[in-house]
């Protein structure tokens, strides 16, 4: 049996400081869960005040009523829990009148059996054991010996003697080991089986036409079969006391099977025991964990969303980190009023959304850089390249890039750098095509291409690029005599 540590007696303490009324059962579940746990509590039907403390529907803790503690030790658990199963199943009673029948059954028809083995002088030796000496037998009484003779009345009496006698012989085989039906299943299985025979020999015999008389169904009337003697008075072999205590032993055999698996469930209800113990010594510091954490990551988002708001404007950032917040007050409310459970439920919930945040805001902050690089590269090949494709076009595409620049200017959305980046790849495509072109035309002058409007940059369809590959193959065609022919260089233009 273990008992409250210090801290779970201040608890105790604490709360019968407000609350005289208090039972220790009430203390404890005040102490051992929290105000919304669906705790159910049952007293068990053994020696002392216990309760079985079940919590969401699992068997949690035995308790003890007079003063708080729980019951700890595998063996003892596990017999109360025997004690209890064995009470609620009727086990005893069952047993006891299990061990009782033979005494009632021949208690039931010992007064009128004896009459009957009186009547046919079967009440001594050398008494009725095959058809001579049940004949002598019944010579031996005057009124048998008036009635030996009619048809069917010798062999009835020898029926219902044969019977008898295998009826005694089995209630003896049942009252045999009688003991063995407290632990042994198939030691149940047996005594029904004699039971089931003793049911059908006192069915039978009750039908024995030396008791029978007109008033039977069997009689008289158009359903008469027999030729009934009114003989002997009719002997209650308890065939109702014996179809109930079958089913009794049925019972029994179920209720051991329920015994048996008190010690698997003493195990279990010990489990759940330390289960719940272990949370209740972690949540304060698994809360403190998540609190801080949450604290922590609402704080540097917030920082992160103002600095990306100088670049981005993303209104899904803001939105996650509100809800973080609710979901950080939501958790406090839990905690402040006990819920813990309820609190520390919504871990995942805000992890998730902050892991999402932190990575919206660095894909956000990342395509923005994207975007930037590659117009430094744009215009570095537009520089690169003024020799190739002449003033005029070098004016034409810093204009477009101008413009591109001026209409998507920080902070943007990411739709808008979407946009932008789209604008600037169409941008460079036409730029390598005109490159390649160029560079085919090398010493043959060629016109300036007409500048469009500088609002408006010209896209050209994203096959371009298709048609820069016959160009391209020249001139790799021309860099190779030049270098492997050892052709002399051409001049600059």
């Amino acid at each position: 049996m273990r008992f409250f540590p210090f801290a779970a007696v201040l608890a105790l303490l604490f709360f019968a400081s407000y609350s005289f009324a208090a039972s220790p059962l009430q203390l404890f579940l005040s102490y051992l869960f929290e105000p919304d746990a669906a705790v159910t509590y049952s007293p068990l039907l053994c020696d002392g005040n216990y309760y079985l403390v079940s919590s969401g529907g699992r068997e949690t803790y035995v308790m003890d009523g007079s003063n708080g503690s729980t019951i700890q030790e595998l063996p003892l658990l596990t017999a109360m829990l025997k004690q209890d199963a064995q009470n609620r199943t009727s086990y005893e009673p069952k047993i006891s009148s299990s061990i009782l029948l033979p005494s009632l059954v021949n208690a039931a028809k010992e007064t009128n059996e004896t009459k009957c083995l009186q009547y046919i002088g079967d009440d001594g030796d050398p008494g009725c054991n095959d058809r001579q000496s049940c004949l002598a037998s019944c010579f031996s009484v005057p009124q048998c010996d008036l009635i030996v003779h009619s048809d069917g009345f010798l062999e009835a009496v020898m029926d219902w003697d044969f019977k008898r006698k295998d009826f005694s012989s089995i209630l003896g085989a049942y009252s045999d080991g009688i003991d063995s039906i407290r632990f042994d299943p198939s030691a149940i299985d047996g005594k029904i089986s004699l039971l089931s025979n003793l049911s059908f020999l006192a069915k039978n015999m009750s039908q024995n036409s030396i008791f029978l008389s007109r008033t039977d169904d069997s009689c008289s009337g158009k359903n008469a079969s027999l030729r009934c003697y009114d003989y002997c008075p009719k002997i209650d072999y308890s065939g109702s006391l014996i179809s109930a205590q079958s089913q009794e032993l049925s019972d029994l055999k179920a209720a051991l099977s329920i015994i048996a698996i008190q010690g698997s469930r003493a195990e279990a209800i010990l489990n759940q025991s330390m289960e719940n113990d272990a949370y209740l010594s972690s949540r304060g510091k698994d809360y403190e964990d998540f609190r801080i954490r949450m604290k922590n990551d609402i704080r540097a988002l917030k920082a992160t969303s103002v600095e990306l708001a100088k670049t981005v404007t993303d209104p899904q950032i803001a939105s996650s980190i509100s809800r973080l917040e609710n979901i950080s007050a939501q958790a406090k409310n839990y905690s402040d009023s006990g819920h813990y459970k309820k609190a520390l439920a919504l871990r995942p919930q805000f992890y998730s959304i902050s892991n999402a945040t932190f990575e919206q805001a660095d894909s956000d902050s990342a395509q923005y850089a994207s975007l930037a690089l590659e117009m430094e590269k744009f215009s570095e090949k537009l520089k690169n390249s003024a020799w190739l494709i002449g003033n005029a076009s070098v004016s034409y595409y810093s204009a477009n890039l101008s413009a591109l620049k001026a209409n998507y200017t920080a902070p943007l959305s990411p739709d808008q750098i979407s946009d932008a980046s789209a604008m600037l790849s169409e941008l460079n495509a036409a730029l390598d095509a005109e490159i390649a072109l160029k560079a085919v035309q090398i010493g043959n002058s060629s016109s300036t291409p007409e500048v469009p409007d500088v609002q408006s940059p010209r896209r050209l369809p994203e096959y371009a690029w298709v048609a820069a590959i016959p160009p391209l193959a020249f001139i790799a065609y021309l860099f190779y005599l030049r270098y492997a022919k050892r052709l002399p260089p051409r001049a600059s233009l």
